[in-house]
């Protein structure tokens, strides 16, 4: 049981800490060059809305190409001090808008080739809601923290050596990174024993066990069990259910958005590890709770609303 836990932490930390490693070096050197002002033009009526510094626009871009390495960024301004508790947890929550895309650019040609159009709208209300969390999320920033009047970085660009700006961006990453890297490790090593030792299948069976909500139809009841095991499994079973005629694509929506919310206490196994290992094991667990009620709150009330109307 121990060595099979180290094995999986170890995959699972082989592909986290470079993009960690990455992020955190990437918001030193683009300091160091001043390119934060070039950046942030992209993301700033946004961010200056939300009352969140202009770094946090440049995590924000980053995270289209590794959500990893844009939380990474933020992380890396809170244990400066750059920013507090309550803008690192509104941060985060913003920056982790883009996964969303990632989500749709690995699942597009699958949901397409398996549900056809019932497989885009699905994919589309996904999005939706992502989008929605995100403006909810800059609200709150606009309400709970104070204006940011000036930019924080005044300085002019710098037109120094590539390599002379690298030097200093990997000099000042070290004291964030040999904070982050030790406790996303021990994080990862509890958190893969839990799973050897099968807590989160236990968890799994249980809520395969509750009995399905009347708006729910019981033919569905396959798609959501196959979403405990694997999403493609789900999406599978749910365009074999729409071809023959079993479900109509309504039902189809419903239940796929049913299962994403009831399998998302499982996802906890990989989303505990990566929040706490990146941030403080107590700042990570509640930016992790913040984003999971969040997303799968309005998850449910998008549900309601195609079963009433």
């Amino acid at each position: 049981m121990w060595n099979n836990a180290l094995i999986l932490t170890f995959e699972y930390l082989s592909s986290v800490i470079p993009a960690t490693i990455i992020g955190i070096v990437l918001m030193e050197l683009l300091i160091e060059l001043g390119w934060i002002q070039k950046l942030g033009f992209v993301t700033a009526p946004f961010i200056h809305f939300g009352h969140l510094r202009e770094e946090v626009g440049v995590s924000f871009l980053a995270s289209f190409g590794s959500p990893t390495a844009g939380n990474s960024m933020i992380a890396d301004l809170n244990k400066k001090g750059l920013i507090d508790r309550k803008e690192t947890l509104i941060a985060s929550l913003v920056t982790s808008f883009p996964a969303t895309f990632i989500f749709v650019r690995d699942l597009l040609p699958i949901l397409i080739i398996l549900l056809g159009s019932t497989g885009a709208i699905y994919l589309g209300i996904v999005v939706a809601v992502g989008l929605l969390r995100t403006a909810i999320t800059l609200v709150l920033g606009h309400i709970l923290l104070p204006p940011k009047k000036s930019p924080v970085i005044h300085q002019e660009i710098r037109k120094e050596k590539f390599s002379r700006a690298l030097r200093r961006a990997l000099s000042s990453s070290w004291p964030p990174l040999k904070n982050i890297i030790p406790s996303m490790v021990i994080a990862a090593i509890i958190v893969f024993q839990l799973i050897d030792a099968g807590f989160f299948d236990m968890i799994s069976s249980y809520m395969k066990g509750l009995p399905l909500p009347g708006y729910l139809p019981s033919e569905g009841l396959p798609v959501i069990a196959a979403w405990f095991a694997s999403n493609v499994g789900a999406y599978t079973i749910a365009g074999r259910l729409l071809a023959d005629g079993v479900l109509t694509s309504r039902q189809i929506i419903i239940i796929l958005l049913a299962g994403r919310v009831l399998s998302s206490l499982v996802r906890l196994r990989f989303t505990i590890p990566y929040y706490t290992g990146i941030f403080s094991p107590g700042l990570g667990m509640q930016i992790m709770l913040l984003a999971t009620l969040m997303q799968e709150g309005l998850t449910l009330i998008v549900i309601m609303l195609l079963v009433l109307f």
